[in-house]
């Protein structure tokens, strides 16, 4: 049985009175103070039930929802607040989440954290116990929090002292919520983190890009723009995709404004592979996301867009002459451009090195499969 109790002292009815004088209203709720009781209730349902009992409504899209371990339907198993503001009242409720409140001019938004965005996937809950713990310490200004902090990071930058130079970081950062002196440290020394498990890995920020460019994703778009097919590749793991000035507009108008594509769970990097395979432009992966340049040389005319059958996978894109390798060239400011290299641009030795490990590669396959092995 679902237990519920929720006792606000003064419910205020938010009427359409105007953007701003809708705000202020909910501004003045949410100072109220509140009594909140949830009880083995759904997300969902207890945000239609906070919504009805106070008059102020609250938001959550499904993008957010989507970010919650089991969405909408994840189980909120006891939420009991006493005599406190509202807003106090919703931040206990969603921060454990990885949400914020956001105030807008008619309702309140859920909405993740960035540092959630940055994982790019769905996180687990050990990760969001270690990303609502962050948040509610003060590593700035506090010697011990900044000591457990130590215990959760792990790095993976080129620095013997990393650890020194990031303490000293967050300590001129100062006061603040952990996540967000993290974030702001780490800013300045060029890196960036996200979570694993219950650790906090802090690594360079192309590093992080190159990390959510590995996860899966699924997008199927027919006839759309090219433009708008970089930006949903680079969205569905919040990586910003962009082109530079002329790199488009040098393609054929067909290219531009009726590219089909469709990908099921495969690697955003491999896709926007495909994406440079197919249109020739190369594209450089740095701290700012990935930038889509003009190539040398024109697409071959001989090939053919990537089919958008259900169930083929943009990896069906077919070239006379296809790529078969990829070069990853280190430049300044942690960024790095990307080489993709045609069959016919490679030497003939490496060429033939290279089919005869293919050939070897199916032959151990074959007898895998003959052995019964996985």
């Amino acid at each position: 049985m679902v237990a519920l109790m929720l006792n606000i002292s003064l419910v205020m009815a938010i009427a359409p009175v105007g953007a701003q004088g809708t705000r202020s209203l909910i501004d003045r709720a949410l100072d109220q103070p509140a009594t909140i009781r949830l009880d083995n209730i759904r997300l969902k349902d207890a945000i239609e039930v906070v919504t009805k009992q106070t008059g102020v409504p609250i938001v959550m899209g499904l993008e957010a929802m989507r970010l919650v371990p089991q969405g909408a339907d994840t189980l909120i198993n006891r939420v009991d607040i006493a005599s406190m503001p509202l807003r106090e009242g919703l931040r206990r409720l969603f921060a454990p989440l990885g949400m914020r409140c956001v105030i807008e001019s008619d309702r309140v938004s859920i909405e993740p954290r960035a540092s959630l965005l940055a994982l790019g996937r769905v996180p687990t809950w050990p990760e969001l116990g270690v990303l609502n713990e962050l948040f509610e310490m003060q590593p700035g200004i506090e010697p011990e929090a900044l000591k457990k902090l130590r215990s959760r990071v792990q790095f993976r930058v080129a620095a013997a002292d990393a650890w020194q130079l990031l303490a000293r970081a967050i300590r001129n950062v100062g006061r603040g919520p952990g996540g967000e002196v993290l974030t702001i440290a780490c800013r300045g020394l060029g890196w960036g983190w996200t979570l694993t498990d219950d650790r906090i890995i802090v690594s360079s920020v192309e590093d992080q890009v190159r990390r959510r460019l590995a996860q899966p994703i699924s997008l199927r778009m027919n006839n759309r723009s090219l433009f708008d097919v970089m930006t949903a590749v680079g969205d569905a793991v919040h990586v910003k995709v962009r082109a530079e000035a002329g790199a488009l507009v040098a393609l054929p108008v067909q290219t531009q404004h009726n590219f089909s594509l469709n990908a099921h769970q495969e690697p955003a990097g491999d896709v926007l592979d495909t994406i440079a395979a197919y249109t020739g432009l190369g594209y450089l992966i740095g701290p700012d996301g990935v930038v889509f340049y003009r190539g040398s040389d024109a697409p071959p005319a001989n090939a053919t867009a990537p089919l958008a059958e259900a169930g083929q996978g943009v990896g069906t894109i077919r070239l006379f002459d296809p790529y078969v390798a990829k070069i990853v060239i280190p430049i300044d400011n942690g960024r790095s451009i990307e080489w993709l290299i045609r069959r016919s641009e490679m030497p003939e030795d490496l060429r033939k090195m290279r089919d005869r490990d293919v050939r070897e590669g199916f032959e151990l396959l074959r007898k895998m499969r003959a052995s019964g092995s996985p």
